[in-house]
């Protein structure tokens, strides 16, 4: 073979900063060591065969200034992390911007350039990675791309509300940092059911042992229902009543709100990690995306679930439920004849043996805002959200228990497929309902988008 001189091809290789964490004087000694002996297998270091204008792929010049030197609080991509008060922060000045966009389009501009509007919704979309509840608030602001005429796009009501609900999001952030464990999901601390008919809706919420009960409660199985207003039922979507206003769907997701309300009043559940299961799947994929492609029903209850999520400060999940295996919320959501007592009698099988479930009534107030997203109404964040009471002072304090990290990532990777849903007759079983089995039947949700392929021993090409 010809051998030239000359290089077949150049490759320019940028490498930005290097993120570590460790604890401990040893392991940290030994994980900046590990990683300048890998900066020099990368990238070979200088030697006296180089030019003398040959840089340094380490840069002295940093490291005397301070780089890669170990801090408890670091600006890394964009945000501060405190690893002492496990917090994470927007710096000063993108929080500054954040109020100077929200400022630069007042409640009277009816429209605005599409560029301007692109400039926008991504700047907000960066802020609110770890900004809890913020990505439930963008359904308005997305849809109003739809409409957009000839470059500009209309800012209407459903819009403005968006940035009203961001205005309260700015004014949080102010008040408080979040919490690292407000970002990340952890094992479930409780499961729950929940379901909607066109009578009314109800659910059911089965706690781990380790979840502390508020005042008035115990560490027992948590039901609830609600029966809907006679002028909902009427505008609900059927075969009778093809031009109703609200679906079946628009129920199971109102549903589902009151459904985590209803744990948030009963438990402590800041900075804990909830499941929630339905078994209507426009309500489940709403919930997982936190947005919808319409500025109806869904965009102004989602907006709620955002709202009610940064307040109460919880990480939530959802997960599908076949109807068969939903027994419990299905009868809470429609045997309204029924008494509670009449109710627990026909439930026991389903039911965790010697348990006693509590009854939780949805506050008029919450139910009142509920109601009024169904007909797509704006309420503001302070009509609706309810300080709940304080944790029993029998429980121990949150800061004792345990708190387990999942050992497999959570995030949905791009090959990962969902396998073919069958119906089955057995599919339900009443001992996984027991509160000994609630954690352990919990381990298989660590994963709940989809199943990971194994990953192949060597990445990239071989040779």
């Amino acid at each position: 073979m010809p051998c030239d001189d000359k290089p077949l091809a150049i490759v320019d290789v940028f490498v930005d900063d290097f993120i570590k964490a460790a604890q401990g004087e040893s392991t940290r000694r030994r994980v900046r060591s590990l990683l300048f002996h890998a900066l020099d297998d990368a990238l070979r270091p200088n030697d006296f065969y180089d030019n003398l204008n040959r840089r340094e792929p380490n840069s002295l010049k940093k490291l005397r200034k301070g780089d890669c030197s170990w801090s408890q609080i670091k600006q890394i991509l964009g945000w501060i992390i405190n690893t002492a008060s496990m917090t994470i922060s927007l710096p000063e000045h993108r929080v500054e911007r954040l109020a100077e966009i929200l400022a630069s389009i007042p409640v009277t501009q009816k429209r605005t350039s599409v560029r301007k509007w692109h400039k926008v919704l991504g700047e907000l979309r960066s802020m609110s990675l770890a900004l809890p509840g913020s990505r439930n608030l963008f359904s308005h602001m997305q849809h109003a791309m739809s409409s957009k005429l000839k470059g500009r796009v209309n800012l209407n009501k459903g819009v403005h509300g968006a940035l009203e609900d961001f205005r309260w999001m700015l004014a949080d952030i102010k008040k408080r940092q979040t919490r690292i464990a407000e970002l990340v999901p952890l094992l479930s601390s409780a499961e729950g059911h929940h379901d909607a008919s066109g009578h009314g809706a109800g659910g059911v919420w089965f706690p781990s042992e380790h979840l502390i009960a508020r005042e008035g409660f115990d560490n027992q199985p948590i039901v609830w229902r609600l029966k809907w207003p006679q002028y909902i039922i009427d505008r609900l979507v059927t075969s009778d009543n093809p031009d109703g206003t609200i679906s079946n769907s628009d129920l199971e997701l109102a549903g589902g709100l009151l459904h985590l309300e209803a744990l948030s009043q009963t438990f402590d559940i800041r900075e804990r990690t909830v499941l929630s299961k339905t078994d209507n799947l426009n309500t489940l994929f709403w919930q997982r995306k936190g947005s919808a492609t319409t500025d109806k029903v869904p965009a102004h209850l989602l907006r709620m679930f955002g709202i009610h999520q940064r307040f109460h400060r919880y990480v939530p999940r959802h997960d599908y439920l076949a109807g068969p295996s939903n027994p419990v919320a299905d009868a809470l959501s429609r045997d309204f004849e029924q008494s509670w007592q009449e109710l627990f009698e026909s439930l026991k099988p389903y039911l965790p043996e010697d348990s006693e479930p509590q009854v939780w009534d949805p506050s008029p107030k919450f139910v009142s805002a509920v109601i009024a997203s169904l007909l797509k109404t704006r309420q503001p964040p302070s009509s609706f959200l309810i300080e709940p009471p304080a944790a029993s002072p029998s429980n121990p304090s949150p800061c004792q228990t345990q708190i387990q990290w999942p050992s497999t990532p959570l995030s949905k990777p791009s090959n990962a497929k969902y396998e073919t849903y069958k119906k089955s007759d057995e599919e339900f079983q009443s001992e996984n309902l027991l509160p000994s089995a609630i954690p352990s039947g919990l381990d298989r949700l660590k994963v709940t988008y989809g199943i990971l392929k194994p990953r192949p021993v060597v990445w990239g090409p071989k040779y």
